[in-house]
């Protein structure tokens, strides 16, 4: 008897619901070593050719070729060299000081920090590629990241199976195999609280699963097909092997892959075996994944970072046998234990140190890990646009920056490449998004303190081409940049970093063409309900008398503190709503970029200094002399 119902089937040729049914089928499919393949097609080199893609000295990207050299991310090119006498060193594409354009760097030349900046536009450029094909083929797509994406397969297997799909040509055999379930869809001979027919016993014959199985516990045979679940997942894995192979036929990018029936197995599954594998999990052989002594509970997506550390020292988990999710499982049987242990520990530790996250997140943290050591949390597929903020920055090194002017010529740098990316979005997304905000930052010579100005960001033309929006962008940023100058030059220069931000994207609707991306805003008149057009303008001119924490870090302003405008960050306490958004402006474009871009933080030294901790006043407190 089947455990499945006509409603779990259905629900996957629905968008909406697909993620959550019974048979849901997620894949995450991953390019290996994405830069260096990039540099690779891109440079007329050989998948055998020891290829690393180079960021100044320090590699970024190594090949799987040379990789077998035993060559890391933390070699030099000097010890890479020493390992390999063949290597072929690719620096990454640069903008030059004061141009509005990349060029790629010829093989084997290595340009200057101190005048150039890094572009990586020619990987954005063919991770869009990539993600154009993923959705010519599935009609759900989530970009991860440049070089990822979760697909939801929910439609493709529900349509090979009842519908008439062409992406996988069935024989005569595999036909038979699922003609009742067709015969009862298209003749409408169902409820959808009926149970699905009984599956086959003869499918096993004639559909097989394509790539790195995953074996039941306690077993050395591959898992049988003996309900609908494990059918999903196999024509699962026969979808993504064909869309893996019309990537690598139309881009020559090898991919991995993995298939199962929620995002994050599917996400630490493509990861298991690479280069060009993917790996697929039966539902019922999901714990003999988790606990194959290679995960841990800050493997799973969203837990890489501090949070998930922080997870396994509240939860007191076994370090470095690679058995915390098996742990978890056996040490809390359910959801409200594992909560209260959660909070109980957290209300301990936090005496001693801050977490990520507050002790009033711990009830749904708690059902999530829960879920996640068990192969059971699962969330949509969503393709909307992530990118809220877009950020082009720079770590000046000497006297890269040393006063207005260079200021100047690097903001031409960072304008170019938000004007060739913005301009992207509607091939990336199939959307319209347009920025509202435009902020600069910069960090002065020492580190010490960071400055930042923001302005409403207008569109002055409705027939603006690239060059216009460029141009928009630079004159918009030097407005900014002019007024921090005039506070500040006399103790930031030279600069240690320089930042653009364009932020508050809005979308502005589907089947829009970029033009209409850059509309100006509107607002409502107050005598009627007509709507008219803001002035169009550069950013408006930003006067002097503004509070002093619109530049700065540091507070000038005595105000009474309040836990709602706190820089949960920074501990800064912000003024009023407007500002603690503002404020929060510069966080979010860091870390976004940080993520997406796969830039460092510019910033991250000072966020990260520790704070000086007030000492216990002592006996000797009391003979001090009071000030």
């Amino acid at each position: 008897m089947t455990k499945f119902t006509w409603e779990d089937f259905t629900n996957l040729n629905d968008r909406s619901k697909a993620w959550n049914s019974k048979l849901s089928c997620i894949a995450h499919i991953d390019m290996n070593a994405f830069y260096s393949q990039v540099d690779q097609v891109r440079y007329g080199l050989g998948k055998d050719d020891p290829v690393v893609s180079v960021q100044w000295s320090s590699i970024i990207a190594v090949s799987y070729a040379a990789r077998k050299y035993g060559i890391s991310r933390m070699d030099t090119i000097e010890s890479a060299r020493a390992k390999c006498k063949d290597l072929k060193p690719v620096h990454t594409a640069t903008f030059k000081k004061g141009e509005n354009f990349w060029k790629s760097t010829p093989l084997g030349k290595f340009p200057s920090p101190f005048d150039h900046k890094v572009s990586l536009d020619p990987y954005r450029r063919e991770g869009r590629k990539v993600l154009s094909i993923l959705q010519s083929h599935c009609d759900l797509v989530q970009k991860a990241s440049v070089d990822e994406a979760f697909l939801d397969l929910g439609r493709l297997v529900f349509n090979l199976i009842v519908g008439e799909s062409a992406f996988i040509d069935f024989d005569s055999n595999q036909k038979a195999m699922l003609k009742t379930i067709k015969d009862l869809f298209n003749q409408q001979k169902y409820s959808p609280s009926d149970s699905l027919p009984e599956i086959n016993k003869e499918i096993n014959n004639y559909f097989k699963p394509i790539g790195n199985i995953i074996k039941e516990n306690g077993s050395d045979e591959f898992p049988q097909v003996l309900d609908w679940d494990d059918f999903i997942i196999v024509l699962g894995s026969l979808v993504t092997d064909k869309i893996r192979a019309i990537v690598f036929e139309q881009t020559s990018y090898f991919t991995s892959c993995g298939v199962s029936n929620n995002k994050s197995l599917s996400k630490i599954a493509s990861d298991f075996k690479k280069p060009d594998t993917q790996t697929v999990i039966f539902n019922k052989c999901i714990d003999a994944f988790l606990d194959n002594g290679n995960f841990e509970v800050t493997d799973f997506w969203t837990l890489g970072g501090n949070k998930g550390k922080e997870v396994m020292d509240i939860l007191e988990c076994p370090k470095f046998d690679k058995q915390s999710n098996q742990y978890i499982r056996d040490t809390w049987a359910d959801i409200p234990s594992l909560s209260a242990k959660m909070q109980e520990r957290y209300t301990d530790l936090s005496i001693f140190q801050k977490f990520t996250f507050n002790i009033k997140d711990c009830d749904a943290l708690s059902e999530k890990i829960f879920k996640l050591v068990r192969g059971q949390w699962k969330e949509p597929v969503n393709p909307r646009p992530l990118v809220k903020s877009m950020m082009a920055n720079k770590n000046m090194r000497g006297d890269a920056c040393k006063n207005l002017e260079d200021c100047e010529s690097w903001l031409k740098v960072f304008s170019a490449e938000l004007e060739m990316r913005i301009t992207e979005l509607q091939d990336e997304y199939n959307k319209i998004l347009a920025p509202k905000t435009i902020s600069v930052a910069l960090r002065s010579e020492n580190r010490s303190s960071v400055h930042s100005k923001s302005g409403p960001f207008f569109i002055n033309s409705t027939e603006m081409t690239k060059d216009q929006f460029y141009t928009l962008i630079y004159e918009s940023a030097v407005v900014l940049i002019k007024e921090l100058d005039s506070v500040y030059k006399d103790v930031v220069y030279p600069l240690s970093g320089l930042m653009l931000t364009l932020s508050n994207f809005e979308i502005i609707g589907k089947g829009s063409t970029i033009i209409d991306m850059f509309k100006a805003p509107k607002k409502r008149n107050n005598n009627d309900d007509s709507v008219k057009m803001l002035k169009l303008e550069p950013v408006a001119k930003i006067t002097k008398n503004q509070p002093e924490l619109k530049f700065s870090n540091k507070k000038k302003v005595e105000y009474k503190e309040s836990s709602e405008n706190k820089c949960s960050e920074c501990d800064l306490q912000l003024q009023d709503k407007e500002s603690y958004n503002e404020h929060m402006d510069y966080h979010y474009a860091v870390n976004l970029s940080k993520k997406l871009n796969g830039e460092s933080d510019p910033f991250e030294s000072l966020r990260s200094q520790p704070k000086k901790k007030k000492k216990p006043p002592g006996i000797t407190s009391f003979f001090k002399k009071k000030e």
